[in-house]
């Protein structure tokens, strides 16, 4: 066989091999327009109200039209997927991906409609995360608005989304280390992929 087909054979060949699977914010993005119902499935006395409730996720927004005058300006790639506690929709959660780093940030709200001051909270993901898991350690700008409203110990905060296709997943957990005056933080919900 000639050089050049055994070296085209070759390439058509890697190519072949190499990964098509979709990357996390993809997979995230076949949610779009949907509502997801959830719960919390962690068991920390502190989540007891939580638990007693029904966890609704969306409609998630991918246009960008959902985006409020507090969230940073986002392009299409973005999701904003509001979550509701039962009747308590004072929350909304922003996965933003820029360039290829991806964000995720928390924004509350009064009942008025205005931030609340704990807002706006989250960070990048840590390198390594993967098509169905992504971590996003407190950023500085979180941990100084943290500091500022008191609640320092939130400070190593960790949240963790995690896609199971094969069940139908995804879960949102909270984690933190423990201290000399609080326990570590443990803190699961679990949403059933449309």
């Amino acid at each position: 066989m000639p050089r050049h087909i055994l070296l085209l054979t070759a390439a058509m060949t890697l190519a072949a091999c190499a990964s098509t699977e979709p990357t996390f914010f993809e997979t995230l993005q076949t949610q779009c327009g949907q509502t997801l119902t959830g719960r919390v499935v962690s068991n920390q006395a502190v989540d007891a109200d939580w638990r007693a409730q029904t966890l609704t996720l969306g409609p998630i927004d991918c246009t960008g039209e959902a985006v409020t005058p507090d969230m940073p300006q986002v392009s299409g790639d973005s999701l904003v997927m509001p979550l509701a506690v039962g009747d308590d929709a004072s929350r909304v959660w922003l996965v933003h991906n820029s360039g290829g780093a991806l964000e995720f940030r928390h924004f509350h709200y009064e009942p008025d409609g205005s931030p609340s001051p704990v807002t706006s909270y989250g960070g990048l993901a840590l390198p390594g995360g993967t098509a169905t898991r992504q971590q996003f350690p407190a950023d500085a700008a979180t941990q100084a608005n943290f500091t500022a409203n008191g609640i320092a110990r939130s400070n190593p905060n960790i949240w963790t989304f995690t896609l199971d296709k094969a069940a139908g997943t995804l879960t949102y957990a909270l984690a933190r280390p423990a201290t000399d005056t609080d326990e570590a933080r443990d803190f699961r919900a679990e949403f059933v992929l449309e």
